[in-house]
């Protein structure tokens, strides 16, 4: 088994080195029979590192390795890109602000910008948290299908990260169509205690979304529904230049 995986590793390197290789090629360049090479390539082209356009043709890059490619680049471009704006989203609402990816079923923080608050919340860059349990999760799961959602989970317990953090399935599906009608999501508490944050979507020129912006401060300043909703409006502009950002640097942002 394990000499099977390194051989499809080694295969899923070439096709990507060269762009295209025959079933005799792959043959060739592995040193295996045509049938161990065409179990390879239908493996991975059933789980979409691979690609075949004709029944006899060559064998491509598949769209699961052009999403991790994606995904990987754009764990490093979209500092650049947004890291500016994020400056003025601490700076402007004087609260402490990050900007987060999905990592299967967790967030990772790529940027964080301390704001100038005497009470404030300080963040390190890379955390990574179970997604279900943030705002800028669940912003981000909200942008999912229903079964991408659920292959992304298969049936997997939702970690328990704070007493109250949500441990249903049906809840946190009910929560993520809160975020899409309203647009922002909210967590008080469910991730790191005294924490609360307040979360936005922010999607590319292919309506993707690839990332979100996040306000963290003390659950006291984001008790009352109120106070939610006025962050929310204050957050907009930002999340918006962001997306602008995108749209117009959609090759920076995806790769």
């Amino acid at each position: 088994m394990l000499q099977s995986a390194e051989r499809a590793l080694r295969l899923v390197r070439l096709v990507a080195s060269r762009g295209e290789m025959t079933l005799t090629e792959v043959a060739g360049a592995l040193q295996v029979s045509p049938s161990m090479a065409h179990r390879l390539l239908r493996t991975c082209a059933e789980a979409g590192y691979l690609d075949q356009e004709l029944r006899h043709g060559p064998y491509t890059v598949g769209p699961v390795l052009r999403q991790v490619t994606a995904d990987v680049a754009r764990g490093s471009t979209l500092p650049d890109l947004l890291g500016g704006v994020l400056r003025q989203v601490a700076e402007g609402l004087l609260e402490t602000a990050g900007l987060a990816v999905l990592e299967g079923r967790n967030i990772r923080f790529l940027l964080t910008e301390e704001g100038s608050q005497l009470v404030r919340i300080a963040h390190p860059v890379r955390t990574v948290t179970p997604a279900h349990a943030t705002a800028a999760g669940r912003a981000l799961l909200a942008g999912l299908s229903d079964d991408d959602l659920a292959a992304r989970y298969q049936g997997a317990d939702l970690e328990t990260v704070q007493p109250g953090t949500i441990q249903d399935w049906a809840q946190l599906k009910a929560e993520l169509k809160k975020v899409r009608n309203r647009g922002w999501a909210i967590q008080v508490g469910e991730a790191q205690p005294g924490m609360a944050a307040l979360a936005m979507p922010l999607r590319d020129g292919f309506g993707q979304t690839v990332a979100a912006v996040t306000v963290m401060l003390p659950y006291l300043r984001l008790s009352r529904s109120d106070d939610a909703r006025s962050l929310a409006r204050r957050l907009r502009p930002y999340a918006d230049q962001m997306e602008r950002r995108l749209v117009l640097a959609p090759s920076q942002a995806r790769h």
